[in-house]
């Protein structure tokens, strides 16, 4: 009873709390539109010389290396500590700040990426400061830098083994701690003498402060005109001009189809197989395409004007500042370092341009809907409807890795409250859009496009009612095996694996990690809610009612797509797992979800008596192993027959003996393993990486900010995967495979805060030991060796850390 009372009183308290708050969500709106106006941003002017005896290339040469293995681990993303943004000569000229526009605030701020402002000046004036010095006498200057003081004094206090007590507080309060721009360097470091950088790892080594001293002292040039003009140069043109002519054709769909290719694109990074390392963005610029035509003796010549992009705060906002009046789709090349975290790839190629090409313009656009793209309007099903349901469709379930990747890899690296309103591990199929009753009637019979985009209660029912009205009318006898997308038994997009590991967030192609406690089947119409909810419309700078929304919006979605799924099953199973997926003070909440029951279709016929597990196997016959991949060793169903005790003397025997660990509940030790622990295991001169992740269970996800109260530790459990999957590993082992038997054996008998300290210091590489910087190296260098082009620097902020709390 008194668990009850607690869960009755925090949902009172959200309501009170968005009663109280709501009047202000028009006029706050408002007023980010009227203070963020669209501007040009052209790239910035590098000098001609450095202005001293470094040459143009020490910057990218020797400086942005040692910030991309020491210091993106925390400063690579949107909301780094301080908003220091290391991933880049831009990114440090802009200095730091203290607050996260992605915290909690009653009112929105402005954006904070890199070019949302014109000029240094102006992000002066947001009250960002240099954390370096460029003026004054060369001697004089690294006394006065924030960067290099703040390094000489991790030297002072980061020499391994060092105390990690001291700076466990600053994450307590990570959003809320103070930078050294506002008392000065000076007062900041006599107060927190430990707080060097990096922070809480070890200090850099000799050379490379020399390296840092030399710079500074120099005033931190940056690379050349010269240099960059190389770095931006296109190694192969011709390819880029194939897309930028595609993306800007006369053809009358044209201006429609950019638009919505970007709008769902827009926070991705593009590589093309045609044109191997590079990467590129897509953008709005008020330049024209590149040409590259060949001259009379057959060489290529390229006219390549620069890209001057078009900021918006929205990609949906109007692309045209004063004094624009056209604006073309340009491909901007990416320079600066690649944070793991912000990082997902659309992997393109010719044959993916020709596909594009036959779904978007070998087709008619629908008549009498407005071929104009109109910026006065947000709702994708509106502004869209030219283009025929059944292509847009299709492109999103036949590139649903990139739109689900923009949901849950955006330039924001922590958003653990956000993501909590999904499970920690489920997998995703998605509504073949031959039969989806949104595809076949876009309208669902509603007599607006807004009653799609309301993210109210009310009218999220009158959506699902007439959603229900089409699928009874189109499929009488509910969804059927063949309405399920198949991928066209090629396409592994259409099995989706998806983890949220608190501040972990992956998207997988294909079945992988065992079978999880609960799937989404997502239609078309659904999926573009899902996606404009959590990524065009969504503002991270926003204020709190409107990020609120958002969340109960996602919660909302989530309970539609798992329902979906139950509409496979059998009409009396239903219920039953529905309860078993959502309990507690979740099951009250339901009452304002329609419940797929017996006048939603009959379900499939299944055999056995796990019907789950029954239209699972009828998935995995259509789809077949081209789609789902290759049966999962590591986390099978049937577990082998071997013994942790046993001496483990090959890979073989370690996948063996690690597999009878996995997607097991009621065990002791899963509650206090990390989200996402980084193995590196060697035998002999051969060495294998393997994840280990734990998958968290809540009794529900539907309670805003009561994310510890729906805590099932019980029934979490742990997978393993090849490779390295996730983004923030909270843990690193080193293991010999001949240490492999007693490290298995000793984690299955964890069974208190103690007992795992005591594992962890045993087996873990700790962050303030010596062999920390090493070991991350040896797996930085694995992952851009293996992963390509998906590979970045991953983020080290809470390494160690979330896993304190027990």
């Amino acid at each position: 009873m008194k668990i009850k009372v607690h869960h009755t009183a925090i949902v009172l308290l959200i309501l009170i709390a968005g009663g109280v708050i709501v009047g202000s969500i028009l006029w706050d709106q408002a007023r980010v539109e009227s203070d963020w106006q669209p501007f040009v941003y052209a790239p910035p002017v590098y000098p001609d010389s450095t202005g001293s005896d470094l040459d143009g290339e020490f910057y990218l040469s020797k400086i942005q290396p040692i910030f991309n293995r020491r210091c993106i681990v925390c400063h690579g993303c949107l909301d780094s500590p301080c908003l220091l943004k290391l991933t880049c000569y831009e990114g440090l000229l802009r200095g730091a700040r203290k607050g996260n526009p992605d915290g909690t605030h009653l009112f929105a701020e402005k954006p904070v990426r890199l070019s949302d402002q014109p000029s240094i000046e102006a992000w002066r004036e947001q009250g960002f400061c240099s954390v370096v010095e460029q003026q004054g006498p060369p001697a004089e200057r690294p006394a006065k830098s924030i960067l290099f003081r703040m390094l000489v004094a991790g030297t002072e206090h980061n020499q391994p083994p060092f105390d990690l007590k001291s700076v466990q507080p600053v994450y307590q309060a990570v959003n809320k701690h103070i930078c050294p721009c506002e008392q000065g360097v000076d007062d900041y470091l006599k107060q927190r003498p430990t707080a060097g950088m990096p922070f809480a790892m070890p200090a850099l080594s000799p050379d490379e402060n020399q390296l840092f001293s030399q710079w500074i002292t120099a005033g931190s040039p940056g690379p050349t005109a010269a240099v960059m003009a190389e770095t931006r140069k296109l190694a192969q043109p011709e390819v880029i001009a194939r897309w930028e002519a595609f993306l800007n054709q006369e053809a009358a769909l044209s201006p429609l189809v950019s638009r919505f290719i970007f709008e769902h694109a827009f926070l991705a990074t593009l590589h093309f197989d045609e044109s191997p390392g590079e990467y590129f963005r897509l953008v709005r610029s008020t330049t024209p395409p590149i040409q590259v035509t060949t001259d009379e003796d057959g060489k290529q010549v390229v006219d390549a004007s620069p890209v001057h992009e078009i900021k918006t705060a929205r990609p949906y906002d109007t692309p045209y500042p004063k004094g624009v009046d056209k604006f073309y789709y340009r491909l901007k090349k990416v320079t600066e370092s690649r944070s793991q975290k912000s990082l997902f790839v659309w992997k393109l190629s010719d044959a993916k341009l020709k596909q594009l090409d036959e779904l978007f313009f070998q087709v008619d656009p629908v008549p009498g809907k407005s071929l104009r793209s109109d910026y006065a309007s947000h709702n994708p099903f509106e502004v869209f409807q030219a283009i025929p349901a059944r292509s847009r469709a299709y492109f999103m379930v036949e590139n649903s890795h990139l739109i689900v990747s923009g949901m849950i890899r955006g330039p924001v690296c922590v958003g653990n409250l956000a993501t909590y309103a999904i499970k920690d591990n489920f997998w995703v199929f998605f509504v073949d859009p031959a039969h989806d009753p949104s595809v076949l009637k876009p309208e669902l019979g509603l007599k607006s496009w807004n009653d799609f985009m309301d993210y109210g209660i009310t009218g999220n029912v009158e959506y699902n009612d007439a959603y229900n009205r089409m699928l009874d009318q189109y499929k009488p006898t509910g969804y059927e095996i063949k309405d399920i997308w198949d991928g066209n038994q090629k396409n592994p997009n259409a099995w989706l694996t998806i983890l949220r590991n608190e501040t972990n967030a992956t998207v997988l192609r294909g079945r992988q990690g065992g079978i999880p406690p609960t799937f989404w089947l997502i239609d078309y119409s659904g999926f573009e809610r899902l996606y404009y909810s959590l990524v065009v419309n969504y503002e991270y700078y926003g204020s709190v009612e409107q990020k609120l929304a958002t969340w109960e919006f996602m919660s909302r979605l989530r309970q539609e797509f798992e329902d979906n799924f139950l509409r496979l099953l059998p009409v009396d199973e239903r219920q039953k797992y529905r309860d078993l997926w959502t309990r507690g003070i979740g099951q009250e909440l339901l009452f304002r979800m329609p419940f797929p029951g017996e006048d939603i279709g009959k379900g499939l016929e299944v055999e056995g008596t796990d019907p789950v597990s029954g239209v699972l196997g009828k998935i995995q016959r259509r789809f077949t192993e081209a789609v789902s991949g290759p049966h999962d060793l590591l986390n099978p169903g049937r577990k082998p027959e071997v013994k942790l005790s046993d001496p483990i003397d090959d890979f073989a025997g370690w996948d063996a003996a690690v597999s009878t660990l996995t997607m097991r509940t009621q065990l002791k030790f899963t509650r206090f393993l990390p989200s996402n622990t980084f193995v590196r295991l060697t035998k002999g001169e051969e060495s294998r990486v393997y994840s280990l992740v734990a998958n968290r269970s809540y009794a529900f996800n539907n309670v805003v900010f009561d994310e510890n109260g729906a805590r099932q530790p019980e029934l979490d459990t742990m997978s393993a995967y090849h490779g390295l999957v996730g983004d923030f590993p909270n843990l690193i082992i080193d293991l010999k495979i001949e240490d492999a038997a007693a490290f298995l054996t000793e984690l299955n008998a964890v069974s208190s805060p103690e007992e795992w300290a005591a594992w962890k210091t045993k087996f873990g590489t700790l962050r303030n030991t010596a062999a920390f910087w090493p070991m991350l190296d040896w797996l930085t260098d694995w992952n851009f060796s293996n992963r390509q082009p998906d590979a970045g620097y991953f983020d080290l902020k809470y390494y160690m850390l979330l896993d304190s709390m027990h």
